[in-house]
């Protein structure tokens, strides 16, 4: 099962699995690739931030992991963007 570990981003790492499978098709037996992933915090591999199966099947194991790789930086960037706008601890949020 080839394996990938993607350079840090804004202090997280992603790991990305990608798996052959064959299909059936009107013409032959074809094969795709599925793909997971997993987001931990840089430095600490043993904290699992999220783990991601993907339904979707891919033509190549290149657009599989290309797709996980984007998917782990979007739940990041959402991630840390939620963080942000959240108030510090004996802070009081603002009505607008």
């Amino acid at each position: 099962m080839p394996f990938e570990t993607y350079a840090s981003y804004r202090g997280y790492s992603i790991n990305v699995w990608v798996t052959a499978t064959r299909t059936l098709s009107l013409h032959d037996v074809g094969r795709r690739y599925k793909v997971s992933w997993i987001v931990v915090r840089s430095g600490h591999p043993g904290e699992k931030i999220a783990s991601f199966p993907e339904r979707l099947e891919f033509l190549s194991e290149h657009e599989a992991f290309t797709y996980a790789e984007n998917r782990a930086h979007t739940f990041i960037d959402c991630m840390l963007s939620r963080h942000s706008r959240m108030p510090l601890s004996g802070e009081v949020p603002r009505n607008r």
